[in-house]
């Protein structure tokens, strides 16, 4: 006989007791929970980790303006930019919207560790930054805060920004981001597509992107004290469809920084183009080909006109750019000027080893002219030199044997040319050789240093002098071709065969004067001075001329048919001066250099 009381009756106060235990941890549990959320939702919008990357560097920032999370499912993020400095260049990421999902126990560990994120209303530029201040030397940290997402979807990309360039359109992308702070950045964009969106840069519109795609990965180890990075790879593909515009904005492009712009205007095409870059540098595969309707170059009151084309590839390690411009139209306010057929500028880049800097090299072809009619010139110049039948022709070549060291040469070359100087009737060559490597742009100013004229076959008859057969050379040292109002001014060294210019010079108005006789039969001459020539007239300033046993200087102005000239000569033991005006001549030899001297110091031409 069993005197205890039944299982059930004995076991009821047990489950009681429980079940009144877990209504009293139950709402602890909630209530914890609850304050939980809260607590974390109040640190998430108070900027608690932002400012704690903040006090970590100065180089990396995250920042979002609202949010909230219901742990353990994904935080959610308005207006979130994520901002990265390193020692040249800028670069931000802000999206409308982020969706993430957060580990809570990588936080404990300095790192902000999320994957699965699905940012919408993407925008982010670049800029190049002006060099850092140098920090406070202090050892890096041992555990620096860490930014490591993974799986990020790029929905609604609507601006993408290298400035200047920027792009605002459609687009999306995949990819992963880790950053150590002030230490690493490593970035792989997985997929990125962009289509139908306009290219601009500044107030410009540049064109419409119908395609990109790329693929990139860059990896930056920086010093620990701010450095230059010490360990920097770029890899990436891309490959891009677009219009181009009015190519102004080239023009901008290459002038920016100088003074005073390029001009550059219509010459809308497309481009078709696809790039591959294997740490930092062009590989094979790499391609462009562009084309485009006559683009316009203004330089001062000419214009350049030709329709262009580009296309490029790379060859296991050698690339090249060939640019073609076909047929080129010279035109001025009087009309065409010159048509050449074809302009070919080419760029060769060999690496010396895989890790240099390719050495680029060009070289030029510029087809023979079409000839032009150099009566046109009378516009210019007339008044110096009047042409009255005669015709040149330009070309180019490149001497060079290496792809590296071009050696491109310009030359314009005349037939027989009929016209009058100083009212001479005067028939000769000319045959003029440009360096095209020192030939430079200075707005509405042509460099032409280091250029070669070449005259020869001149015949002239004066009323006391008759020239057969001359010929002379000139190299311009310093060449400066004004293009509005059209005036050569240059300094230049000359030899001469004989005396003939100099001769028809000092007879325009009486016989050569008898101390100068021996010019007649001198050789070889070396002549050196300052010359201006345009719608003015000639200029000699500053000329020195010397032979065998003679030397002069003097000066020299011609213009409307009339010449102004006065020279100082030695001859043997005698020195004398002579001065030719329009209607007089005058020869002074006693004090001779005295009343030079005090001529050359009054104006051309005033008595």
């Amino acid at each position: 006989m069993s005197n205890g009381a039944p299982p059930s009756s004995r076991e009821a106060p047990k489950a009681r007791a429980r079940r009144r235990g877990w209504r009293r941890v139950l709402p602890w549990t909630l209530g914890a929970f609850v304050v939980f959320e809260v607590l974390i939702n109040v640190l998430l919008n108070v900027g608690f980790v932002s400012g704690l990357l903040k006090r970590e560097t100065e180089r990396t920032r995250i920042e979002w303006s609202s949010g909230w999370w219901l742990w353990p499912g994904p935080v959610h993020l308005r207006d979130f930019s994520v901002l990265q400095r390193d020692a040249a260049t800028l670069w931000q990421v802000k999206a409308e919207s982020v969706r993430a999902q957060v580990s809570l126990v990588q936080l404990l560990s300095r790192r902000v560790s999320a994957h699965q994120v699905v940012a919408q209303g993407v925008r982010a530029w670049a800029r190049p930054a002006p060099p850092l201040e140098q920090p406070v030397t202090r050892p890096p940290s041992e555990h620096p805060w860490q930014i490591i997402l993974r799986g990020v979807e790029l929905e609604d990309v609507r601006e993408l920004a290298w400035e200047p360039v920027r792009y605002l359109g459609t687009g999306n992308g995949r990819g992963s981001l880790h950053v150590v702070a002030g230490q690493r950045l490593n970035v792989d964009l997985e997929a990125l597509r962009l289509g139908d969106g306009l290219l601009e840069m500044g107030e410009r519109r540049m064109g419409r992107v119908k395609e990109l795609t790329a693929a990139v990965k860059l990896d930056i180890l920086q010093r620990p004290l701010g450095d230059e990075p010490r360990h920097k790879r770029f890899d990436g593909t891309f490959g891009v469809k677009a219009d181009v515009d009015d190519l102004g904005w080239v023009g901008a492009l290459l002038s920016r920084g100088k003074e005073p712009p390029i001009h550059l205007s219509q010459g809308a095409g497309q481009v078709d183009a696809e790039v591959h870059v294997r740490d930092g540098h062009l590989v094979e595969g790499s391609r462009v080909d562009a084309s485009g309707a006559a683009l316009e170059l203004k330089l001062g009151p000419a214009r350049v006109r030709a329709p262009w084309s580009v296309k490029g590839a790379m060859t296991g390690t050698e690339g090249q750019l060939q640019l073609r411009f076909a047929p080129v139209h010279l035109e001025g306010d009087h009309g065409r000027v010159m048509e050449i057929p074809e302009v070919q500028l080419t760029l060769h880049g060999t690496p010396s080893t895989p890790s240099d800097t390719p050495r680029v090299g060009y070289s030029l072809h510029v087809a023979k002219s079409r000839p032009v009619d150099l009566k046109m010139l009378n516009a210019w110049i007339g008044n110096t030199f009047h042409v009255e039948s005669g015709h040149a022709t330009l070309e180019g070549t490149d001497t060079s044997t290496s792809k590296q060291d071009s050696q491109v040469r310009l030359h314009a070359e005349t037939n027989l040319v009929e016209g009058k100087w100083s009212g001479i009737r005067v028939l000769g060559k000319t045959r003029a050789d440009v360096d095209a490597r020192r030939v430079q742009f200075q707005g509405k100013v042509l460099a032409l240093d280091g250029t070669r004229l070449d005259i020869d076959h001149v015949s002239a008859d004066t009323k006391y002098q008759q020239i057969r057969g001359w010929s002379g050379s000139f190299h311009l040292t310093r060449a400066r071709l004004n293009l509005e109002p059209v005036e050569l001014e240059a300094d230049f060294t000359a030899t001469f065969a004989n005396s003939a210019p100099f001769v028809a010079m000092l007879t325009t108005e009486k016989k050569l004067p008898r101390f100068l006789s021996p010019m007649l039969e001198a050789r070889d001459w070396r002549i050196t001075g300052h010359a201006r020539m345009g719608d003015a007239g000639l200029q000699l300033r500053g000329l020195q001329a010397k032979a065998d046993g003679l030397e002069m200087e003097g000066r020299l102005d011609t213009a409307r048919d009339s010449t102004h000239a006065l020279l100082l000569a030695k001859t043997g033991g005698l020195t004398g001066a002579v001065e030719i005006a329009p209607g007089r001549s005058q020869v002074q030899l006693k004090g001779a250099r005295r009343w030079y001297e005090q001529r050359l110091a009054q104006p051309p031409g005033q008595d």
